[in-house]
C-alpha cells in the first residue's frame, strides 16, 4: 500500500511539472511572435543555406476587420489592406518589400483571436496559396493588441 501511495503522489507531481513546462513553452512562443523584426520581412537561412523570405500578414476576425487581410509593418502595426482574391496586389506588396525575385517566399498569416476564425479555413488558405503561388502558414489565436509595439 505504501508503494502505490508513493507512485500516485509522484505521478501528480509529474503532471504539475508537465503543465508548468507546457505553460512555459506557450509563453516563449508568444514572446517570439511579439518580438520586433528588424525589417518588414525577415529573411532566414533554411536547410542547405537557402534564404527564405517571410511576409507577415494579419487576418481579421472581428468587427470591421472580419474576413479582411492586412500587411503587417516592421513595427508590428497593421498596414494597408490586401485583397486575397487578386494576385496583382500581392505581387505589388512583394515588389515593395524587395521580394519579387525571391524563389523561396512564405506568408505567415497571423489570425486574430477576437472572433471566429472560420473564414480563414483550409479551403480559403489553399485558394490563396494557389492564386499567389506561395506557401501560406496560419498562426491562429493571436491577440492583435500585442502585435503593436509599445514606444
Amino acid at each position: 500500500m505504501r508503494a502505490t501511495g508513493a507512485i500516485v503522489r509522484f505521478l501528480s507531481l509529474l503532471d504539475v511539472a508537465l503543465i508548468l513546462l507546457g505553460m512555459f513553452l506557450l509563453m516563449l512562443a508568444q514572446a517570439q511572435i511579439r518580438s520586433k523584426p528588424s525589417k518588414p520581412s525577415a529573411t532566414v537561412s533554411g536547410p542547405g543555406g537557402v534564404a527564405i523570405d517571410f511576409l507577415y500578414l494579419y487576418a481579421g476576425t472581428h468587427g470591421e476587420e472580419r474576413g479582411r487581410c492586412f500587411v503587417l509593418e516592421a513595427d508590428g502595426k497593421v498596414g494597408r489592406e490586401l485583397r486575397t482574391d487578386v494576385a496583382d496586389e500581392f505581387k505589388n506588396v512583394l515588389r515593395g518589400r524587395g521580394m519579387a525575385d525571391s524563389p523561396n517566399r512564405v506568408v505567415m498569416l497571423v489570425v486574430s483571436d477576437r472572433g471566429f476564425d472560420s473564414m480563414w479555413g483550409p479551403e480559403r488558405l489553399a485558394a490563396m496559396e494557389k492564386l499567389w503561388g506561395v506557401k501560406v502558414v496560419p498562426i491562429y489565436n493571436v491577440d492583435p493588441t500585442k502585435l503593436r509595439s509599445s514606444p
